[in-house]
């Protein structure tokens, strides 16, 4: 028998946790009905279809009949070839991020709606990012996926050579199998992009001697008329439709037929065995490396991969394709804004796996510890991602919501002190919290409040997110301002907008809140703004010993935790004291002492950072206010504001306010914190927080001490 090649075509669907209706509309007119619309066109070429949950949640609600179309193929009615619908972790987790017990939840959901929505228990399994570690194995075998795809990186990395590629391959734990097919990384760059002639003749270089190899595509769908000029590309001019014409054709020559990737399964015999490494695919183990690390890299690779002999050394092009970056695990490291989000997602699904077993209020919390576990914010690449505050944000209320429901079925005290090592870095942390609010303390790390969720708002205030070098930052000064016709979304060097290079500094700290600033001079806007303010480092961002403490306050208790650290500053021997109150209203107080033990008069200034999210800096209904005016400008302002008793911000669009009040005057200062990432449609600035402090000249004698009292408020805007 003539050898022939199984082309698989797979395609992947997904829109964020927290992703704007109107952004998810327009994916769907722009990629999701038109591949649709013009694969039905082709009843032969069946399409292999993942569709994140997140999404299939939308769809229900926003278009039903979409769904009720996908399910028709499904059912293979109206002669066409059955589609598939491929299984997954249903909200699109990083799996290895997880819990076992998540993991497995996760896939039954996905299983369980997809069985019912569409009438066909899939065997299948979508791997968000294609974040393999080998330990997930005998979670996805127990969930009952039997086959897969991943990356070929993942197989090269195996020791695999391309030539051996031929099909999937048996992978083994724990005495329990599945099935992984590799998906060319060569046709996801030239599909959509190359010549339809080119991608059909690469594929009918792959037709064996003999036999049949399978070739797997997978992509994602947002490509197909999403991505930057890629509607008019592959629907206006019509390549989409050209492909599967000559796909048609391949068919009808004998040589290609096309199926999905279960045909492939059942039909086709394992090409061999394999024990794949933790991988992920090329580019996300190269963003995972620090962002050094990864200027270096990239620029070391390009200077191989241009260098006609070195390419052209067979040694070269043997070892090349098994180097590899980073593991994706080391996000959690190159961004504490997402180990912070790492850990409270951990929390949280402790506390939900402890709830009634079958009971409506586990399924509740189940469902928002899931959604919060979305793996969009947690990382960042080529797209936004963790840089997204409204993404971070969308995580953040599904997991605030889910530790709420978890604490009012516990029926304990609504007023509570956790004291753990909630962030793993093998510190102790400390945790307030009441109906209202939670309140986490990082004694290690300056003292800081890194988390205040707003817990009726589902919200966290204290969402924020450091400037710090991208290895992309190099090429911002170089970005042209306006749209790139380049055939990749990853060779793409364009700025949405000019003057992004005078963005570009850095934050010698985690912009937190309670950070203790104590220096020789006055703390500006500029010098906030620049990421290096004059202040001592020790007090900033250096370790205070925490003491747990019970307070009364008449009829009612409050609990606190004092934060002290004392070291010498310009020659003086000094001590910052706070103690962090928490009672049961909206509200919290921070008592501060600042005392000199020894030493030189103290001459200087003390400052207290705090830094806030609104989501938007630019917003008309996002603006900060004060005891003299109830707008003093929107949250991207750079202001003193000048001596004052109590200062704040609103949001009415989310209905939060935020007051900040002071027992002695203090001059105010607001900054914003913007940030430049990358994204879909070039370099971009992006609004993470406003930072507003709080400062008062000292001059203190040994003996001496400064007190103030801050009140830290939380609101509504209206009633």
């Amino acid at each position: 028998m003539p050898g022939r090649v199984r082309f698989v075509c797979l395609l992947h669907s997904h829109q964020p946790v927290g992703n704007f209706d109107h952004v998810i509309e327009e994916a769907y007119n722009l990629s999701y009905m038109p591949y649709v619309e013009v694969f039905e066109k082709h009843p032969k070429i069946p399409l292999t279809h993942h569709v994140s949950g997140c999404l299939l949640e939308w769809l229900e609600q926003h278009h039903p009949e979409y769904l009720d179309r996908l399910s028709g193929h499904v059912q293979g009615a109206n002669g066409f070839k059955k589609w598939e619908m491929i299984g997954g972790g249903f909200y699109e987790p990083i799996m290895p991020l997880l819990p076992s017990r998540d993991r497995i939840g996760q896939i039954k959901r996905m299983q369980n709606f997809i069985e019912k929505r569409f009438g066909a228990k899939p065997q299948s399994f979508w791997l968000a990012e294609r974040v393999w570690e080998p330990a997930l194995l005998k979670d996805l075998a127990d969930a009952d996926v039997k086959y897969l795809t991943l990356d070929d990186s993942h197989f090269r990395a195996a020791g695999l050579d391309d030539k051996e590629l031929t099909g999937g391959f048996i992978a083994e734990d724990q005495g329990r199998i599945l099935t992984a097919y590799p998906a060319s990384e060569k046709l996801r760059y030239m599909i959509p992009y190359s010549p339809v002639e080119e991608v059909m003749d690469y594929l009918r270089s792959l037709v064996p001697a003999g036999g049949e190899s399978v070739a797997c595509y997978t992509d994602d769908g947002e490509k197909f008329g999403v991505w930057p000029n890629s509607f008019k590309h592959v629907f206006t001019n019509r390549w989409l439709e050209q492909f599967l014409t000559a796909l048609d054709a391949a068919q009808e020559e004998g040589w290609l037929v096309c199926s999905t990737l279960q045909e492939a399964y059942d039909e086709i015999d394992a090409a061999g065995r394999v024990c794949i490494p933790e991988n992920s695919y090329r580019e996300m183990t190269e963003w995972a490396l620090p962002a050094k690390k990864l200027a270096l890299y990239e620029h070391s690779m390009n200077a191989i991969k241009t260098d006609p002999e070195l390419m052209q050394n067979e040694s070269i092009n043997t070892v090349l394709p098994m180097v590899k970056g980073g593991n994706w695990r080391s996000f959690k490291i190159k961004y504490g804004e997402g180990a912070r989000m790492y850990a409270k997602m951990m929390e949280v699904s402790e506390k939900v796996e402890t709830l009634p077993a079958n009971s409506a209020i586990r399924e509740q919390a189940q469902t928002h510890l899931y959604r919060g576990q979305c793996n969009c914010p947690y990382w960042h690449g080529v797209f936004g991602g963790m840089y997204l505050p409204h993404l971070r944000s969308a995580v953040y209320s599904e997991l605030i919501k889910a530790d709420k429901l978890a604490d009012e079925v516990r029926a304990q005290s609504s007023l509570r002190r956790d004291e753990r090592d909630f962030d793993f870095d093998g510190e102790t942390e400390y945790k307030l919290s009441n109906d209202r609010l939670a309140l986490y303390l990082h004694p290690r790390r300056g003292g800081h409040l890194y988390e205040f969720d707003l817990r009726d708002a589902s919200f966290n205030a204290g969402d924020t997110f450091s400037r710090r070098f991208e290895a992309y930052h190099l090429k911002v000064a170089t970005a042209f301002v306006g749209q790139n016709d380049g055939s990749s979304l990853h060779d793409r060097v364009v700025a949405k907008e000019a003057g992004l290079e005078k963005l570009l500094h850095y934050d010698s700290y985690l912009r937190e809140s309670l950070v203790d600033h104590v220096s020789l001079y006055p703390l500006t806007t500029t010098s906030l703004l620049s990421g290096q303010p004059p202040s001592d480092l020790g007090f900033r961002v250096g370790r205070y010993e925490a003491r747990p403490v019970n307070l009364s306050r008449g009829d009612e208790k409050a609990l606190a935790v004092d934060l002290i650290r004392r070291g010498r500053f310009n020659g003086a021997v000094i001590q910052v004291a706070k103690r962090v109150t928490l009672g049961s209203d909206s509200s919290f107080t921070v008592d501060y002492v600042l005392e000199h033990y020894g030493g030189p008069d103290l001459s200087g200034w003390f400052a207290v950072e705090f830094n806030w999210t609104m989501l938007a800096g630019n917003a008309h209904d996002r603006y900060f206010f004060h005891e003299k005016s109830d707008n003093v400008g929107k949250l991207e302002t750079e202001a003193d504001f000048g001596e004052l008793r109590f200062a704040g911000m609103k949001d009415e669009w989310m209905n939060v306010m935020l007051t900040l009040r002071t027992s002695a005057p203090a001059q105010y200062l607001v900054a914003p914190v913007k940030t430049v990432s990358q994204s879909e449609g070039g370099f971009e600035s992006v609004y993470q927080s406003s930072t507003m402090v709080l400062q008062w000249p000292v001059l203190l004698a040994e003996g001496k001490k400064f007190a103030v009292t801050l009140k830290q408020e939380a609101g509504r805007v209206r009633n």
